[in-house]
């Protein structure tokens, strides 16, 4: 690591919120009592990006599980402001009922860690379901490692609690244990979150079009879904906001674009970086914005492999691709296998809107061998083999 981003690393600003976090975190555990009550509660824990979201694949298996065992009470942790959805039971993260729920209840349904005092019970079941098939490298397979010793020591105990691992596909069956250490039972599944995307229906899309303000049906939709960089950070040490794009980009007539971005930058995020786009980036399920969007434009987020799954033109804006692969590294030949363009700035970006049949044409075959290669178990029907495998 260069002097000048051990500095940034190690600032002031950067130690100092550090440390509050830390202590918020350390009252909490204060508070937290896993062990103490004797028999389980007959229930679910679900939780997706640290309360951030309601959606990713524990919206979908609490969706099949509400229809199909009544008699389980379900939680949802939510952030402020966030409401859970119908049928469950709201605990906001991190407060008294939330620790109550994560010590207590039978199941526990995640997408990515539980605070780092977690401590699963005996008699829990933890379904770590991930949150996407992974282009860049992950935790343990990251040669040139950026991400802190902390979060790599928590991954690493939190592998060690899951009791099962959902996989979406065989690339990810052979890849992600590995890249966690994960040693139990992997249900390759297909994703629950991508469900919707073969069983959506026409009058879905337009719904979901017009709650973001698009009630012309003939307004092509443009989704921009960049994804956070190592490497970029505020000087408060939040992940920093990605748009490789003008905010102020006038698309060619009859399009609208969407801006999506991630949520590890959301504390990041403001109105100013999605310019004169929709912003959809607090939009409670991404899943939705792949239905009303006709095109997207992303990098190296993962968001690529589910929206394939609905056969619409995708094509990749991805100015630092030569950094991005040096520091962080693929698993497979991106440039080779890529479904769509890969393209340098926000000009050849308009140039491939301007002539997204003949693209389409063009890439025919490498998107119909990704599709066999991450999307051939996407049939709509992985909520119910996860349920079934899970709960029976």
């Amino acid at each position: 690591m260069d002097v000048k981003r051990l500095m940034k690393t190690y600032s002031p600003t950067r130690v100092m919120g550090a440390l509050r976090r830390r202590g918020s975190a350390y009252v909490r555990k204060l508070q937290y009592h896993p062990g103490r009550t004797k028999q389980l509660e007959n229930a679910v824990l679900f939780e997706s990006h640290r309360g951030s979201m309601v959606g990713c694949n524990p919206l979908d298996i609490f969706l099949e599980l509400k229809a199909t065992h009544p008699e389980i009470k379900l939680y949802w942790a939510v952030g402020k402001g966030l409401s859970a959805p119908q049928g469950s039971h709201a605990v906001e993260f991190g407060s008294g009922p939330y620790l109550r729920a994560l010590a207590t209840s039978k199941w526990l349904v995640n997408n990515t860690n539980f605070p780092w005092y977690f401590r699963k019970v005996e008699g829990q079941v933890y379904l770590q379901t991930w949150h996407g098939t992974p282009l860049k490298r992950l935790a343990r397979d990251i040669a040139t490692n950026y991400l802190t010793k902390s979060y790599l020591d928590t991954m690493d105990r939190e592998a060690s609690f899951w009791d099962y691992l959902i996989t979406p596909n065989e690339f990810c069956t052979v890849i992600l244990p590995n890249a966690f250490g994960f040693n139990g039972q992997v249900i390759e599944s297909g994703y629950p979150r991508n469900d919707r995307l073969t069983t959506a229906t026409a009058k879905d899309r337009q719904r979901i079009r017009e709650s973001i303000g698009v009630s012309d049906p003939s307004v092509n939709l443009v989704l921009y879904a960049p994804t956070w960089r190592d490497f970029k950070r505020t000087a408060t040490g939040k992940w920093d906001t990605v748009n490789f794009m003008d905010p102020n980009i006038e698309l060619p007539e009859g399009f609208k674009m969407m801006f999506r971005g991630h949520s590890n930058t959301i504390d990041a995020h403001t109105a100013k970086v999605a310019g004169n786009s929709i912003d959809v980036t607090t939009y409670p399920d991404v899943t939705d914005l792949y239905i009303a969007a006709d095109v997207l434009v992303t990098d190296y987020s993962s968001v690529m492999f589910d929206y394939t799954v609905t056969g619409k033109p995708i094509m990749f804006l991805a100015p630092d691709l030569e950094r991005y692969r040096a520091e962080r590294g693929f698993y497979f030949d991106f440039e080779n296998e890529a479904p769509g363009p890969i393209l340098e700035d926000d000009n050849e970006v308009l140039a491939a809107l301007g002539r997204l049949d003949s693209l389409s044409n063009q890439y025919v075959d490498k998107y119909r061998a990704w599709q066999q290669k991450f999307n051939d178990l996407e049939d709509g029907k992985a909520s119910k083999r996860v349920v079934k495998r899970v709960w029976g």
